[in-house]
């Protein structure tokens, strides 16, 4: 089996395909594919925040019209960016196991990677809301300034002194530090920023596999090969924001973990300035996860709406 696949055309876009398609060929004999580059706004309009041109699902839109209008039989994304609600032709047919789904701070030459020691006034670069909040109600005297880019752009940007810090997925950076330049690599240093004062964004960490529903075979094949452990906290992930509503605007944060057969799902809300945060954490049956992610996102609404923050 042949399948043309439909993904970005960034260096990190490209090696998620190979993670994917190296995992899933383990289960689905005769697996071979093509890439189908598509480029998307996201892309293009690199000099403008989120919000500006598209929001969530910035990155995802354009590549999934590529398997609904029959150029590829399947989308490969960083679930992270892909909205809660798609096209209702389109299905998560499946996952490989989940990278570290942290953030992590990466500084230049001479600092710490550590929030708590960062020089007061320090600039640190990020275009997200969550991550803005956070930083900021940890460190109200910290200036975050936006920073748009593929990772290796951001990374020069830092090496070259335009910021003090930055903040990225941890699963991206570690996809592709191997193809990155040394002489970046040398430049920086970075380490993991605790979930409790920086939770990440739902399913950061996953690459997701979507194909249309009609494909039923191919759907049902990549259900089987899936990591069990990603999918089921990916279900649960996205069923929350599902549930609680909001686009990249809104600074969110969630993740679940399964341990020992037990679902866990943790939940935070920033108000923008970072002023303000409310937190909520269940545990639920790792055979309904959406049924957890559901609860987890109605509690944490009730609460935001107890303190008055903005959804």
């Amino acid at each position: 089996m042949k399948l043309r696949v439909a993904a970005r055309g960034s260096r990190l876009s490209l090696r998620q395909v190979e993670i994917a398609m190296e995992w899933f060929s383990r289960a689905i004999p005769g697996l071979e594919y093509e890439v189908v580059v598509v480029k998307t706004r996201g892309d293009i309009h690199q000099d403008k925040p989120f919000h500006m041109i598209g929001g969530k699902g910035l990155f995802e839109k354009e590549v999934n019209i590529a398997v609904l209008e029959g150029r590829a039989d399947i989308a490969v994304h960083s679930l992270k960016d892909v909205p809660s609600m798609v096209d209702p032709r389109l299905v998560l047919a499946g996952v490989p196991p989940r990278d570290p789904p942290y953030d992590v701070l990466v500084v230049r030459e001479g600092l710490e990677p550590s929030l708590e020691k960062l020089p007061p006034g320090a600039r640190v670069g990020t275009s997200s809301a969550r991550r803005r909040a956070a930083i900021l109600n940890v460190r109200r005297d910290l200036r975050v300034e936006p920073l748009r880019g593929n990772v290796d752009t951001r990374l020069r940007k830092l090496a070259s002194g335009l910021y003090d810090a930055i903040i990225l997925a941890e699963a991206g950076l570690v996809r592709i530090r191997d193809q990155l330049p040394p002489e970046i690599l040398e430049r920086v240093s970075y380490a993991r920023l605790d979930p409790e004062a920086v939770p990440p964004a739902p399913a950061q960490g996953i690459i997701g596999v979507y194909t249309t529903r009609d494909r039923a075979e191919l759907v049902e094949a990549f259900r089987r090969a899936s990591d069990e452990k990603a999918l089921i906290e990916a279900r649960a992930e996205r069923a929350f924001l599902a549930t609680f509503g909001g686009g990249c605007h809104v600074p969110v944060g969630a993740y679940a973990t399964l341990d020992g057969g037990v679902l866990r799902l943790h939940a935070t809300l920033y108000s923008q300035d970072g002023s303000k945060r409310v937190d909520a954490e269940l545990e639920g049956d790792p055979e309904d996860p959406e049924h957890l992610g559901v609860l987890v996102g109605l509690e944490l609404r009730q609460k935001a709406k107890a303190e008055g923050l903005a959804l």
